[in-house]
């Protein structure tokens, strides 16, 4: 039986503490790998919760690779997690793994002709990768990959800016690795104060609204209608609303509000529509499940993809 204490009168949601919970259970060792998790009815009937509340936190851990979900065997504690040859998220990284095996071999190849293919990638992009910096893990996990997606040709390596400045502080040999910097317009200027002369260039690059889905839909919506915007941090709150406001979108009333704030749930009943941003659903991923929830798509604002393009090319 799982050591999971319930708290209602907390200022999470019921899913907020089991998930943390759990994951601290996974992360610390006491849930070993390969350690088998009660069933969704067992849990849910040993803490007296809805049914959907477990298995959506079951769900979030498998999508985090914390836990393996598989007919037959149910649901077990990921045997990387804790590996210790590999260093910060080892559980997003092995799921990046199983998802890029399962997209290849339902496209009719073989693991040897991946492997082959891969190492030829590998030696192509791994001398001069490009350092993505942002504020969060979440930031890291959605962000990097959509700058891969629109700049395929560069590989891509993200750090945290607290991990940045930690390293920094000790050595400033290490960014010679890399042919650029990639930051928040917000700390743009700070990174590039704080670097070598000798540093690789600095760009800056946001993340706006994307022009061909969410903006039309805002834009559509008849005057003052109230539409809720959901962001994983108060920092992103206040992103969507600028990159709206500098979008054209003035029209409407636009509520904001971080996704473990304790009013978020009245803020969604009060509103017409919502919409949460990637890194805000990957926080709390039952939000998406509910009618007025839409995803905020996000890309990367022109000037600054096509100043890295240009660096990356050349």
């Amino acid at each position: 039986m799982l050591r999971i204490q319930l708290q209602k009168d907390s200022n999470h949601s019921y899913h907020e503490q089991l998930y943390q919970q759990i994951a601290s259970l996974i992360r610390s060792g006491d849930l070993e790998p390969l350690a088998h998790l009660p069933t969704v009815r067992e849990l849910a009937a040993q803490l007296h919760v809805n049914y959907n509340t477990v298995r959506s936190v079951y769900l979030r851990l498998q999508q985090e690779g914390l836990v393996d979900s598989r007919q037959g065997r149910g649901t077990i504690v990921s045997n990387i997690v804790n590996d210790p040859s590999m260093m910060r998220n080892p559980a997003q990284l092995a799921l990046l793994a199983k998802e890029t095996v399962h997209k290849v071999k339902a496209m009719g190849y073989t693991m040897d002709e991946f492997s082959r293919v891969m190492s030829i990638v590998i030696d192509e992009l791994k001398h001069l990768p490009v350092l993505f910096l942002r504020f969060t893990e979440l930031e890291l996990a959605e962000y990097c990959r959509l700058v891969q997606y629109h700049l395929p040709s560069a590989m891509v390596e993200g750090w945290t800016l607290q991990d940045f400045w930690e390293r920094l502080e000790k050595d400033t040999c290490f960014l010679q690795q890399y042919k650029a910097i990639v930051t928040h317009p917000s700390v743009n200027l700070r990174v590039k104060q704080a670097l070598p002369r000798e540093a690789p260039p600095v760009v800056s690059l946001d993340f706006i609204p994307d022009p061909t889905v969410v903006i039309p839909q805002l834009d559509a919506y008849p005057r003052s209608t109230k539409v809720g915007l959901i962001c994983a941090t108060t920092r992103g709150v206040e992103g969507m609303m600028n990159d709206l406001v500098n979008a054209g979108i003035t029209h409407l009333d636009l509520n904001a509000i971080e996704v473990n704030h304790s009013d978020v749930f009245e803020r969604i009943a009060t509103c017409d529509v919502v919409y949460i941003s990637k890194p805000g659903y990957m926080t709390r991923p039952q939000l998406l499940t509910l009618p007025k929830v839409k995803e905020f798509r996000e890309v990367p604002d022109h000037h600054g993809i096509n100043e890295l393009r240009k660096i990356v090319t050349h």
